[in-house]
């Protein structure tokens, strides 16, 4: 069998907090490390057409959309998973390289929908069939079962996270599963100190206070 990367962090981890329960790195620490690859490999193959995957991002999703490929920046934000602010300033940008169009709402005046221009449907359908067919050839180490089995268990681990018809909840939710914090106090048992049982005894409680606070910091 391969090792990878993760292997050698919860190897490392054994050492350093034996008692440490590391067996989320198994799967949730590779959905995340694959996602950052995933991200890497998406901007070396959209670099050619002008692209970052930020840009991308935000003409693919107004194109899945369909004619009149326009959308209200809350949308874009759910379809994104960024917050307002996070969305203000990527439109900002799509919009300063000519893709996209900010437009008054015809059934609010007070309110904009983000529109496709002529140039961002061109670049979207120039890009997205060799996106596709890029992506598709990292599974290929998959055979078609294995691939059926793992869209199946992601989108079981998805749904929980992000209840259909739900993305501002499901957005919520990833932020607050982000944050690092223990979901109850106690739960992480302490770690080995490296002086040893008897050395780590004759510690001050503020010591082992802060150190504790240092411990729970996500791996």
């Amino acid at each position: 069998m391969n090792r990878d990367a993760i292997d050698k962090f919860a190897g490392e981890w054994a050492t350093e907090w034996p008692a440490l329960d590391v067996s989320h790195l198994q799967t949730v620490g590779r959905i995340w490390r694959i996602s950052e690859h995933l991200r890497r490999r998406f901007e070396v193959w959209l670099q050619p057409h002008g692209l970052n995957w930020e840009t991308f991002d935000v003409i693919v999703s107004l194109l899945r959309r369909g004619a009149p490929y326009r959308m209200r920046p809350t949308e874009l934000s759910e379809a994104c998973l960024l917050t307002s602010g996070a969305m203000t300033n990527r439109l900002d940008r799509v919009e300063r390289a000519g893709l996209i169009v900010r437009r008054p709402a015809p059934d609010d005046r007070r309110s904009v929908q983000v529109e496709l221009t002529p140039k961002g449907i061109a670049l979207a359908d120039q890009v997205i069939q060799p996106h596709f067919t890029a992506a598709r050839q990292l599974l290929e180490c998959l055979d078609d079962k294995q691939r059926q089995t793992l869209a199946h268990l992601l989108r079981e681990v998805l749904t929980t996270l992000e209840p259909a018809n739900d993305a501002a909840a499901g957005s919520n939710r990833v932020t607050k599963a982000s944050s690092g914090a223990p979901a109850v106090a106690g739960d992480v048992p302490p770690r080995r100190s490296r002086l040893g049982p008897a050395a780590g005894e004759g510690h001050s409680a503020s010591k082992r206070t802060t150190k504790g606070k240092r411990a729970r910091r996500p791996a």
